[in-house]
């Protein structure tokens, strides 16, 4: 299973061709996300401006719907709150939650144009791959 992250998310329901095309090469593999990213979308789909509001959250409803969204259940914050070490400031709630739901669900890889995620630097088994 490869998990998008919320940014490449958005790519793709902006029409990014590079999105479009990472997910065309990943054809044939379990394509996921976490509830936690699809909070952060459906935030960001329903803000201004109104008057395309409506065909934002639709489009994001056809993109969930092609997708595993990974549940912030019990598993994952066991997964979360095992595998988590702060380093520097610490981090969201939202970005554990999220790499615990991942860890949890046995995910491979986190597919993410995000600098912060860094393999090693979380203590999960979840490979990062930069876009």
């Amino acid at each position: 299973m490869k998990a998008l992250d919320t940014g490449v998310l958005l790519a793709l329901l902006e029409g990014s061709t590079k999105a479009r095309d990472l997910v065309r090469k990943l054809r044939g593999s379990e394509l996921a996300t976490t509830e936690a990213n699809l909070l952060e979308l459906t935030l960001l789909a329903g803000g201004p401006p109104a008057k395309s509001r409506g065909a934002r959250l639709a489009a994001l409803e056809k993109l969930r719907q092609r997708l595993t969204v990974l549940p912030i259940d019990a598993r994952a914050i066991h997964a979360a709150s095992s595998g988590w070490r702060p380093e520097g400031k610490g981090s969201a709630w939202s970005t554990v939650a999220m790499l615990g739901a991942l860890e949890a669900a046995g995910c491979e890889e986190l597919l993410t144009d995000d600098a912060r995620y860094v393999s090693g630097n979380w203590h999960f088994r979840t490979k990062v791959v930069h876009l």
